[in-house]
């Protein structure tokens, strides 16, 4: 089974830990709520108990539980909500021990409200969860569908309500299990369908105030199906699927914000590899204070600031684009309103050389540091015409005191404006402006620790201090003819007219402050959307996937048919290609 770092969650704030998850993949159902809430997750039976006695006395009471195997041992996964009433834990334990606890404890006012099996060896355990409560109450096990389906209409009319359902394979025959509760009030049940369908059936009883309770999923055969159980109700809800841990507990805490609790866990796993999955959100550094974990700062113009060039006036200061993410209390996740919105296919290659002789790197680099970019460079090396990357207007062109030579363009998306930003950087403008920039604008504003190692590669290059003795290599400075054409700033271009060209300008490009020397030509290129919700300029990854360079297409112009692409992809035809 595959594994993972993940998260344990609680209401007011985020505690980490090395806990891991053999499931990959998360399906939630929010009730609209403002109660305290919890959620612990990827841990063997001692920690659950412990965690679910602890809560006890703060009074969180389980709800939902869940338990899958990663590699030889067993875990678990829990949703607690607000409670101060009679509860009850009953693991690991054959059918007649469990019916048997079951009638006990039914004596005693408590009513199971959430069931699981598995398979121990050749023997099939249960699990179950029960809160206090007097009213009627039932528990159907082990059927086949035509005799669940008939008992659950059965039992409608005697005012009982299904809450909750397991299914699982006995053998070649799929058998279900089935808990009650006392009701009259509305209900549904719909059962082993695809997503599309469910989903659509989800929307369609909402509209007449049915709610979801319970979800279960499963593969039958190739395919994967859902089944879920509808009570009556009016209230806010929600539903979101088949997403990897950071982006599920990322909902969960936005949720959170907008009155919605947990009421439903469910999780499997992904044929995507566990290294690129939770791979799109930074960690916080304190150590990286002056970007703000990684806001990038590019100088603002009269064309080039926050909003529409229209009204930028004579503003010039920097603009701020940002890593997706949104903090909650002391924790960062997700901006997924970024990452989701984010979703016109408007995008080709930034160049026109024969895509074989191309590589790129990813949102993270190799080694798993954080790049929230695109890199395009040359196999041999050498350097070539960059190119806009989709139909936009050239809003500035400047030195970057990290990257070098920068470029900004807006993208509009039919009538709306200024929907996203391609930011082009390391982009050559003469050798000898480019040393100039260096020595004037770079080496000032570097760190006591940085400028030696800036300045001997300077000179390594042919561009040391002194003017008189400066006569940069080709290798890494380029031409004089290598020059921006100045008059492309507040044109409008087409995709794939030709904006400078690749160069390795700037700290952030040489590749010499960690170490390199040789010529590092490439573009590093930023995509960059306007997210509705706060009009904030956030980075995104056109091939939806977030990851490191072995996560992605082999070759630039690949098909993006990977199961690792899970958030939109931004290329034009649903693929990279040229313009």
């Amino acid at each position: 089974m595959k594994t993972k770092s993940t998260f344990l969650l609680v209401a007011t704030s985020l505690f980490i830990t090395f806990q891991t998850l053999a499931q990959d993949l998360f399906v939630g159902v929010w009730q609209e709520a403002n109660d305290g809430h919890f959620l612990w997750s990827g841990v063997e039976w001692d920690n659950f108990e412990a965690k679910w006695k602890d809560l006890a006395k703060q009074n969180l009471r389980l709800v939902d539980i869940e338990t899958y195997m990663d590699g030889t041992k067993r875990k678990y996964s829990g949703v607690w909500r607000a409670g101060s009433d009679g509860h009850f834990l009953w693991a690991g334990v054959e059918w007649a021990n469990f019916e048997a606890k079951w009638k006990e404890l039914a004596k005693q006012n408590l009513r199971l409200i959430d069931i699981e099996t598995y398979m121990d060896g050749s023997k099939r355990k249960y699990i179950g969860v029960w809160k206090e409560g007097s009213d009627g109450y039932f528990l159907w096990a082990g059927q086949e569908w035509t005799s669940f389906e008939a008992k659950w209409k059965d039992l409608a009319k005697q005012n009982l309500r299904l809450i909750d359902i397991e299914t699982y394979m006995d053998g070649s025959k799929r058998k279900y299990t089935g808990v009650w509760r006392a009701g009259s009030d509305g209900y549904f049940l719909w059962a082993g369908q695809e997503w599309a369908s469910f989903e659509a059936k989800w929307k369609e009883l909402a509209k007449q105030n049915l709610r979801l309770v319970d979800l279960e999923t499963y593969m039958d055969g190739s395919k994967r199906k859902y089944t879920g159980v509808w009570r009556a109700g009016s209230s806010s809800h929600y539903l979101w699927s088949g997403v990897d841990w950071e982006n599920f507990t990322s909902k969960w805490a936005e949720n959170a914000q907008n009155k919605l609790r947990l009421v439903d866990l469910e999780t499997y796993d992904s044929p995507c590899a566990d290294k690129c999955l939770n791979t799109a959100l930074m960690p916080d550094d304190p150590n990286t204070s002056s970007r703000d974990g990684y806001n990038y700062h590019v100088t603002g113009s009269n064309l080039h600031c926050e909003g529409e060039s229209s009204t930028c006036g004579s503003n010039t200061s920097s603009v701020v684009y940002r890593w997706p993410n949104v903090k909650y209390g002391d924790t960062y996740y997700l901006r997924l309103s970024a990452m989701y919105d984010a979703k016109d296919k408007i995008f080709t290659l930034p160049f026109k050389d024969k895509t074989s002789g191309m590589s790129k790197n990813g949102w993270r680099y190799s080694n798993g540091n954080w790049h929230h970019a695109l890199d395009y460079s040359r196999k041999d090396g050498k350097t070539f015409e960059v190119c806009a990357a989709a139909p936009g207007k050239v809003l500035y062109f400047g030195w970057d005191n990290w990257s070098g030579g920068t470029m900004v363009l807006s993208h509009d998306v039919g009538t709306k404006k200024d929907v996203y930003r391609t930011i082009y950087m390391h982009l050559r403008n003469g050798a000898d402006n480019d040393c100039e920039s260096a020595w004037t604008k770079t080496v000032p504003g570097l760190s006591d620790e940085q400028k030696p190692v800036y300045k001997k590669y300077l000179a390594d290059t042919g561009c040391p201090e002194k003017k008189a003795d400066r006569a940069p290599k080709a290798a890494q400075w380029g031409t004089n003819s290598t020059k921006i054409d100045m008059g492309l700033i507040g044109k409008t271009v087409k995709a794939g007219d030709v904006l400078g060209w690749a160069g390795d300008t700037g700290p952030g490009g040489c590749g010499c402050m960690k170490g390199g020397g040789g010529p590092n030509t490439h573009l590093h290129l930023f995509f960059a959307h306007r997210d509705p919700s706060d009009n904030l300029w956030y980075f995104f990854d056109p091939y939806g996937i977030y990851g490191t360079p072995d996560c992605y297409p082999a070759a630039v112009d690949d098909a993006i048919n990977t199961t690792c692409s899970r958030y939109p992809v931004l290329w034009k035809g649903g693929k990279p290609s040229k313009p």
